[in-house]
Formats: structure tokens, C-alpha cells, sequence
């Protein structure tokens, strides 16, 4: 028996934590960015039983008795019909909360969101690009419509991106109908050192930990696109990011994000541009979002 036991990740929908892959890029699509993210779900799965260890010494927490599970990709008859693969994927995600337990969407583009969240839900979406355009072809779905798009009656949060790209309209709607910390934001915060492995240490870590804060008593949905990351740490992406969050702020947010959030989604892997770099990352932000909830190391 090896002694650094890494995740072992089982099939089927039945474990603490549960792996959905919806393996398309129509939103990508729809408005013309580069495509190859529904490779995605099966290239991370090569990750996974590499990613570990059990009992982490960083943050002194034990993940050994919790059982990850591989529900597979989502597929219907037609792949080309985005609206029923997002209703297959949402009815798959309520399957897992009903049994109290926490789905991890793995896309895909960024559409796939629309196939997790529901009115009762704050979702926290981390792009550098928020997707706040207006929808496609009237109400459909896409990569830069996003949430926009949604019939439902979510309150949303976008954390991390840039505003430089914002016309004055799309900046009035991150003001006027949702909450918003930019990129520029936190930069502008000084990084602070504690000696306590719970506390956050990053600019953005810091403000993350105020908007939870600030929205505690509802259920959270947390969305990352790894557009968000600096390409430099996460150049598989179709939309590089030149100055986004680093890794450790970006482990720092996930690690936070799994102690409160009920469910997740991390979208926009593309391995056909990068895989191994990109593909090794994504598999240790799952690892920290599980991480959070282990058991104390004394």
C-alpha cells in the first residue's frame, strides 16, 4: 500500500462529492471564440488520481474519508441542442443536492452554468471576462451573455475581472443589477501576512472573504472560468488572461469557496491549445475546494 495515498475517485453519482463533465463548447460557439473546450472533462479525468495528497500538511486537513464520484459526461440525442443538455444537466445536479451532496460541473464553456443555478442561489462568478453581454439571438445562452441570458432570478456577485474591457453600459449593469470587485480592485489592496493557516493572505483572498461574508445565510453557487487565471500559470484557455489571479489566489478563493458553497463549476479548459499545465491546475482546484472541509490534522 503506497504511503501518500492520492483521490480515488469511483463511478457513479453516489459520493460526498460528485463530477458531472458536460463536454460542449456550443456557447463558445454561438459568439465565434475559439472552440476545443468539450475536450475538456476527459482530459482532466487523466489528473485526478494524481492529484492528493490525502492528509495535507499545508493546511493540516484529512480528506480520506470522503468518497469522490465520476458521475460521467452529459449527453442527449441531439449535442447540437444546448437548451437539453443544459435540463439533463440541471436535473442531474438536483439528483446529487437532494442527497446532500456537492456537485463539481466541469465544462465545457462557460454556458454550462445555466444547467446549475436556480432562484435560490448567489452565485460568485470569477472571469476576467463577465459575461454580461447581451443575449444571443434574443434569449439564448452563450459564452459573453452568461448569466445575462437566465430567466431565473438569481442574484450574482462577478469577482476578478477586467474592467478595461467594459463599455459603459456593461459597467452600469454590474453597478445597477449585480455586485462586482474588479481585477484593478485588488490590486489595490496591500498583501497582508498572518500567521494563522485559516487566514487569507492574498489581496484577493481577502475580498473574497468579504463578499462570503456578506452573503452568508444563502445558498452560494461558485463559477470559475480559467480565463481568469494569468495565462501564465494557465495558458489552456481560449481567451488568455495577461494579468489575471495568480495560482495562489486562486487556491486561496477555492479553498474558502468549498467551506460555504453548495455547489461548483469550472469551465473553459481547453487542452487542445494546453493540457498538461492547465489540466494539473484544474485538478488541484478541485482538490482544495474538497480540502476545506477535512478533518483537523492534530
Amino acid at each position: 500500500m503506497s504511503d501518500d495515498p492520492r483521490l480515488k475517485i469511483v463511478e457513479g453519482i453516489d459520493g460526498d462529492y460528485v463530477i458531472i463533465g458536460f463536454p460542449h463548447h456550443i456557447g463558445a460557439k454561438r459568439d465565434n471564440v475559439r472552440i476545443g473546450q468539450d475536450h475538456g472533462p476527459d482530459s482532466l479525468r487523466r489528473f485526478l488520481p494524481r492529484i492528493g495528497p490525502l492528509r495535507n500538511a499545508e493546511y493540516m486537513k484529512d480528506i480520506s474519508n470522503f468518497i469522490i464520484s465520476d458521475y460521467g459526461n452529459i449527453h442527449v440525442d441531439d449535442d447540437q441542442n444546448l437548451e437539453k443538455l443544459l435540463e439533463k444537466l440541471n436535473n442531474k445536479v438536483k439528483i446529487v443536492q437532494n442527497k446532500n451532496h456537492i456537485p463539481i460541473v466541469i465544462g465545457g464553456s462557460k454556458d454550462c452554468v445555466f444547467g446549475v443555478v436556480n432562484d435560490d442561489l448567489h452565485v460568485i462568478s470569477i472571469n476576467h471576462i463577465p459575461d454580461i453581454q447581451l443575449p444571443y439571438d434574443g434569449n439564448k445562452p452563450s459564452i459573453n451573455s452568461g448569466l445575462r441570458a437566465s430567466t431565473s432570478k438569481i442574484s450574482i456577485t462577478y469577482f476578478g475581472y477586467d474592467n478595461s474591457k467594459l463599455n459603459q453600459e456593461q459597467e452600469n449593469y454590474i453597478n445597477e443589477k449585480c455586485n462586482g470587485i474588479s481585477l484593478q480592485k485588488i490590486r489595490q489592496i496591500q498583501k497582508a501576512f498572518h500567521q494563522d493557516i485559516e487566514q487569507q493572505v492574498t489581496q484577493a483572498g481577502i475580498l473574497f472573504k468579504q463578499i462570503i461574508t456578506n452573503i452568508q445565510g444563502k445558498r452560494i453557487h461558485i463559477s470559475i472560468s480559467l480565463e481568469a487565471i494569468d495565462s501564465a500559470f494557465c495558458p489552456g484557455v481560449s481567451r488568455p488572461c495577461v494579468q489575471g489571479l495568480s495560482v495562489e489566489e486562486i487556491f486561496e478563493i477555492v479553498y474558502l469557496a468549498g467551506k460555504y458553497c453548495v455547489s461548483l463549476d469550472i469551465t473553459d479548459y481547453n487542452p487542445t491549445i494546453e493540457d498538461y499545465r492547465t489540466g494539473f491546475l484544474l485538478g488541484n482546484l478541485i482538490y482544495y475546494f474538497i480540502l476545506s472541509k477535512g478533518k483537523d490534522i492534530k
